[in-house]
């Protein structure tokens, strides 16, 4: 045999044996009917929880008496080279409120409303506002929609939002807090 066939056999086999090791039938204790949990059982659990969107989710608490009244704020920030909008969620009673759909557009004079706008778009956010905090977030905005405004992102005053819809509040925080998966691109 050639010499690059025995080694791709032997690496085969050793890969065989390795996967071998690490696909294993669940054990079960003595006495006990049941399958023993592991952590990688539990993390398997955890991310799917995490890609089930929260209107999915059960929400226990109670439901507050008034509707929220939430409360967006926008910040343009270039501070990373990129055409970033910053913005920070709030809720005025102290409810938790989750999952919004958002309307940001380009102002350009302060009196602008959305429907006048060069450059609107609704962004979608599957996360929570919690009781008695405020959510930040942010989101690019690509060259390829700069363009519509002249190429340039502007400045704060420059930019509006507001929240068109949200998902379910409760009084308090839900506990344990619903884990999300959230992305590290606002740091």
């Amino acid at each position: 045999m050639k010499p690059r066939l025995l080694i791709l056999l032997a690496l085969v086999v050793v890969l065989a044996v390795l996967f071998a090791r690490r696909v294993s039938t669940p054990t079960l204790v003595e006495g006990d009917v049941s399958e023993v949990a592991t952590d990688e059982d539990n993390d398997l659990e955890r991310i799917r929880l995490m890609q089930t969107s929260l209107d999915k989710r059960p929400l226990p608490g109670e439901e507050p008496p008034e509707e929220p009244e939430l409360d967006i704020q926008v910040e343009v920030n270039t501070a990373t080279g990129k055409n970033r909008l910053d913005y920070y969620i709030s809720e005025a009673h102290g409810y938790y409120v989750e999952t919004f759909r958002i309307d940001f557009w380009y102002k350009e004079h302060p009196d602008m409303g959305p429907e006048e706008s060069p450059l609107r778009f609704e962004h979608y956010l599957d996360d929570y506002v919690p009781a008695n905090e405020t959510k930040k977030d942010c989101l690019e905005v690509v060259p390829a929609e700069l363009e519509r405004i002249g190429g340039e992102i502007g400045t704060t005053e420059n930019w509006g939002a507001r929240v068109i819809w949200h998902g379910r509040a409760r009084m308090k925080n839900p506990d344990p807090l619903p884990p999300v998966a959230r992305m590290r691109r606002c740091d």
